[in-house]
């Protein structure tokens, strides 16, 4: 077991890369589609076209014989969860972050991000089933435990499990009746499915994932073919290929689209891809989809 001021110096660290990540951010781009916890009503006024037909004020309407809506103050505290991939397979990478190490990155940025905003963060681990889970909550304590408990499970040997199951942190989620949330799922996707599951909790919430690969798994220099065994087991296994020029274009495109069904968006970062430049990109997209639940 790792000493205990070793996780705190680690943990700090974390919080201080997640710090340079969220600087470098506009404030609150990571804010999604998904309103706050309640709404305030406002004023009414007049109907302008594209004002949602569920704000119409049909009372005001009625009495004016013109068209009125009611407009609303949002309140802007928000729940986010953040659930993070813990299995075996997250902890390979031949770069100098390991597919675990860039997702606790990505993790703590966007923890930091919730906090500094107001607002409520809740996070998990997975890999086949649960290993930690805390419901939404504010202020910076909170947060600390969050990379506290990802530095812990970073230094913990690697449990030999099934190839991770995203179900398990979907189904814990979706425990959390009668409440929205923003949810980012950080995984390496190993098997590229996206199960049927999504559809449900993508009809409340918000839903983001965040796939984590290493360039080496699917590309390289020369025109060699090896197996590679995964740690998570026979299941994993498979072929590794350095000669094929769009492996990992593949790897997103079935992910893109398994997960498009449902207008859920995945953004790729690799371990070489700068964490806060990678999740400006992301949000960049995230603000100019369309799509509104």
């Amino acid at each position: 077991m790792a000493q205990e001021s070793d996780i705190l110096a680690d943990a700090r660290a974390l919080e201080i890369v997640a710090r340079r990540n969220v600087s470098s951010l506009l404030a609150g781009n990571y804010v999604t589609s998904v309103r706050g916890s309640g709404m305030e009503f406002h004023e009414a006024r007049h109907y302008v076209a594209g004002d949602p037909v569920r704000h119409i004020d049909w009372n005001m309407t009625a009495r004016h014989d013109e068209p009125f809506v009611r407009t609303y103050l949002e309140e802007r505290e928000r729940e986010v969860i953040v659930a993070v991939d813990v299995s075996a397979s997250m902890r390979a990478g031949w770069q100098a972050r390991t597919k675990l190490e860039t997702a606790m990155e990505l993790a703590a940025t966007l923890g930091l991000s919730a906090i500094d905003a107001g607002d409520r963060l809740g996070w998990l681990t997975f890999d086949e089933e649960v290993r930690d889970f805390e419901r939404p909550l504010g202020g910076r304590a909170h947060l600390y435990a969050m990379l506290r408990k990802l530095v812990e499970r970073g230094r913990a040997p690697a449990r030999r499990t099934r190839v991770s199951d995203p179900r398990a942190a979907i189904h814990a989620i979706q425990s959390l009746r009668g409440r929205r949330f923003v949810v980012f799922v950080i995984s390496d996707f190993i098997d590229y499915d996206v199960p049927d599951d999504l559809r449900y909790i993508r009809r409340r919430h918000d839903v983001s994932l965040l796939h984590v690969y290493d360039p080496f798994e699917y590309a390289g220099p020369g025109p060699v073919r090896f197996l590679a065994s995964s740690p998570e087991g026979p299941e994993a296994a498979g072929v590794v290929g350095t000669d094929a020029a769009g492996p990992l274009a593949e790897a997103q495109r079935a992910l893109g689209e398994a997960a498009g069904r449902y207008g859920i968006l995945v953004e790729s970062v690799a371990t070489v891809d700068p964490v806060g430049r990678a999740l400006a990109a992301f949000f960049h997209r995230h603000r100019k989809r369309s799509w509104i639940p």
